[in-house]
């Protein structure tokens, strides 16, 4: 099965009803490199999300990374978990604190 990672930089911009868009992907190599494009200021209503991306042969699915943390499992486009976040991505998260 192959399996592969990248690291992206969402811009989304949010909605007086809540709904959001995301408008543009900044694909960085590292976590390290979101942090700085992340710093980046913005419009008002716009907001950056580090996301991890994961593509295999079930498709693609995402993890988040909230309050400076990735979830322990991707999720679907539907919200369901797929596979585990690879510990190296925790570790990469956590030392770039």
């Amino acid at each position: 099965m192959s399996v592969s990672y990248e690291w992206d930089v969402e811009l989304v911009e949010t909605y007086e009803d809540g709904d959001n868009d995301v408008h543009d992907h900044m694909h960085q190599a590292s976590y390290a490199d979101c942090l700085k494009q992340a710093a980046q200021p913005l419009e008002a209503r716009h907001q950056w999300e580090i996301v991890l991306v994961c593509d295999d042969d079930n498709g693609r699915s995402w993890a988040y990374v909230k309050e400076g943390k990735l979830p322990e499992y991707f999720e679907d486009a539907y919200g369901g978990e797929t596979r585990k976040v690879p510990q190296r991505f925790h570790k990469e998260v956590q030392e770039a604190r």
